[in-house]
């Protein structure tokens, strides 16, 4: 891939609209790893108190599994450097509880992306350093059902394990 303006952000087009499609439900949520080196790291600044980073690549990939709940990353604009492979992104987080109909109001977030080559994609993600918007509107309920959605799809994954793996 050669490394321009364009390319790089018709890759990070191509990645956010695989996190909206590929989040919530586990079985999908594991076609995000490709975008990712083997030692990534996630560090967010503005955690949820249930949060503890630095993430790896799997812990990232575990805030995208919640089923039922659906979390939409919007970018708004991408400030790239190439020399470097920093891509700082401005995005909108919109979170909409799709059994319930709530829809909590939309947050701001930036992340700054460092980059390295790969054969494969082009480009894979080695680090996200993030920021969250954290006093917008009322949030009340949102990491309650998130977390739910969450615990419910890893317990269905636990209970198909032991039902179908091997015996001891």
């Amino acid at each position: 891939m050669e490394l321009t303006y364009e390319s790089v952000t018709k890759w990070f087009d191509g990645y956010f609209e695989a996190c909206n499609k590929n989040q919530g439900p586990i079985e999908t949520v594991r076609n995000l790893r490709k975008f990712f080196t083997d030692d990534f790291q996630f560090n967010m600044y503005t955690p949820p108190p249930w949060l503890e980073p630095p993430l790896s690549r799997e812990g990232l990939l575990m805030t995208f599994v919640h089923p039922g709940m659906h979390e939409a990353l919007v970018p708004h604009y991408y400030a790239i450097d190439l020399q470097r492979l920093i891509v700082v992104v401005q995005f909108q987080l919109e979170f909409v509880d799709e059994n319930a109909g709530t829809v909590w109001p939309p947050l701001q977030a930036s992340a700054h992306y460092h980059l390295v080559p790969d054969d494969a994609l082009g480009l894979k993600v080695k680090e996200i350093k993030y920021w969250t918007e954290t006093s917008k509107g009322d949030l009340s309920g949102l990491f309650e059902v998130w977390g739910a959605c969450k615990d419910k799809a890893l317990t269905g994954l636990a209970n198909d394990y032991f039902a179908t793996g091997p015996a001891v």
